[in-house]
């Protein structure tokens, strides 16, 4: 076996603000790296995960401690200081993987920027990788590309399996396929606890890719940027796993978790006839609560606690131009269904679209109050480059993309205008839906009654303090509603 001890790192730091919300109040465990992990456990001799979010023991101290012959860094969501110093920090007598979903689309700069590196993984990771280990060299693995200077290694380093490339780069093909069976997680290959409001949590992957043609939304994209046909795990499967976490509070991370409905109805029949108590939050459509008002209450009763539903927009002519594929009128049907339920509901919303009136947007907060949501989430628009809808967006009058997110603003409004409609949203909503309400709905679900009342009441109030407490939330709250409350400025209009 030419690597026997693989270390695969998470390299975001524990402060990077997208990636744990404050207080610690949910951190999402790395998906992508557990399922190569749990590819790569079999066919090694020892095998570390470790994420710099929330390791304690400084990382050259587990280098020495674990001495990997193999490590692989994830950089799935692009590269800062941080993730930087990191990789320049390791060993040079050690084979460098690097792959994720930011090295497969910006692979030149991957490469220019890390000369260490010995491996890209383009692509889905854990056949390349496992097929690496077992063959003991890239050479003909698809979905590697590797290269090897003379001397790239210190005198007596051992070769490692790679072969000499006099610094030439050597690309297999892609890898194309995805097989979702290896979503199903081994969690023995976990060393951390994942919170959500301050309980034990979990987060799994039960189908991949999205149908549906939302304008301004990118989740259909498989990790090489193309359209991702939606391949969903076996219900069976799907409860296996389930039964095989102890977390509180398990969060599906599904881009359309429910497309198939049978689906979903077979995965809870399982859940209520084995007695899998958990709490369940996942991304949910329009359509598919409005379809079958049945399968929403038996979702509930499965342990469904919080449903996160893109509502966009009130307007009929919004929606017709986001392509959400429903109407003003099934929306309302739909959350009538969940008026028969105990599950939180958090709507998100598409503010400062073109020819959007402030009025408009300001009317939000009244539709979300009517239908009966718990909480609200009202977002600048953005645009991706090179899309139909950035080119919709740019051919209307006034209307252009700023900065590095995308945003959309008009003549009308910039950023902090659009900034401070955020807050009258959120507070004319909360005027008529006070956030006790939701917490009195949470207390009075059916699962949380099974899993104790009480216990889970003392932990949503702890997730608010700990919100509360944490001085990085309060320095970030107050510099964002000092913008958001400041002055308008006055815009041009010749």
């Amino acid at each position: 076996m030419t690597w026997k001890r693989v270390l695969l790192i998470y390299p975001y730091g524990p402060d990077k603000k997208s990636e744990q919300l404050y207080g610690g109040l949910a951190i999402i465990n790395p998906i992508g790296l557990e399922v190569i992990a749990t590819a790569l456990k079999p066919v090694v001799e020892d095998l570390m995960l470790v994420d710099m979010r929330l390791e304690r023991e400084p990382l050259d101290a587990l280098l020495r401690r674990f001495r990997p012959d193999l490590i692989g860094v994830s950089l799935n969501w692009g590269r800062d200081e941080y993730t930087d110093r990191l990789v320049h920090s390791l060993p040079r007598d050690v084979t460098l993987v690097i792959g994720g979903l930011h090295p497969t689309r910006d692979s030149e700069e991957i490469l220019r920027e890390f000369p260490e590196m010995d491996i890209l993984a383009v692509g889905y990771g854990e056949e390349s990788l496992r097929e690496l280990l077992e063959r003991g060299s890239p050479e003909g693995v698809a979905g590697l590309w590797f290269r090897r200077q003379a001397g790239a290694y210190p005198p007596g380093a051992p070769r490692r399996g790679l072969p000499e490339t006099g610094g030439a780069l050597l690309q297999n093909p892609r890898r194309l396929t995805l097989d979702v069976s290896h979503f199903h997680l081994d969690r023995s290959v976990r060393r951390y606890e994942y919170p959500w409001l301050t309980l034990k949590g979990d987060n799994l992957i039960t189908s991949v890719g999205c149908p549906m043609v939302c304008a301004f939304c990118k989740w259909r994209e498989n990790i090489f940027g193309e359209v991702q046909p939606w391949i969903a795990r076996p219900p069976e499967d799907v409860v296996a796993e389930l039964a095989e976490t102890d977390a509180d509070i398990v969060h599906i991370v599904d881009a359309n978790f429910a497309h198939d409905p049978r689906r979903v109805e077979r995965i809870c029949d399982l859940l209520i006839e084995r007695d899998i108590r958990h709490l369940y939050a996942c991304e949910i459509r329009v359509n598919a609560l409005w379809k079958d008002p049945a399968l929403v209450k038996k979702m509930e009763q499965a342990g469904f606690f919080m449903f996160m539903v893109g509502i966009e927009s009130y307007q009929p002519r919004l929606l017709k131009a986001m392509r959400k594929g429903y109407t003003v009128k099934m929306c309302r049907e739909a959350f009538q269904n969940l008026r028969q339920t105990k599950i939180l509901t958090l709507g998100n919303f598409l503010i400062g679209n073109p020819g959007e009136t402030e009025e408009e947007m300001l009317g939000v907060a009244d539709y979300a109050a009517d239908l009966g949501l718990d909480f609200i989430s009202p977002n600048k628009i953005y645009a991706y480059a090179n899309t139909d809808f950035e080119q919709w967006v740019l051919s209307q009058p006034g209307m252009r993309v700023v900065g590095r997110r995308r945003y959309v603003v008009s003549d009308q409004f910039d950023v902090d205008d659009l900034r401070r409609i955020q807050a009258r949203i959120m507070l004319g909503f909360f005027r008529r839906h006070p956030p006790w309400m939701a917490y009195q709905k949470a207390l009075a679900h059916p699962m949380v009654r099974k899993l104790g009342r009480e216990r889970i009441r003392r932990a949503m109030l702890r997730s608010l303090w700990n919100h509360l407490a944490d001085p990085i939330f309060r320095k970030r709250a107050l510099g964002k509603l000092a913008k958001r409350f400041r002055r308008p400025a006055q815009h041009a209009t010749g």
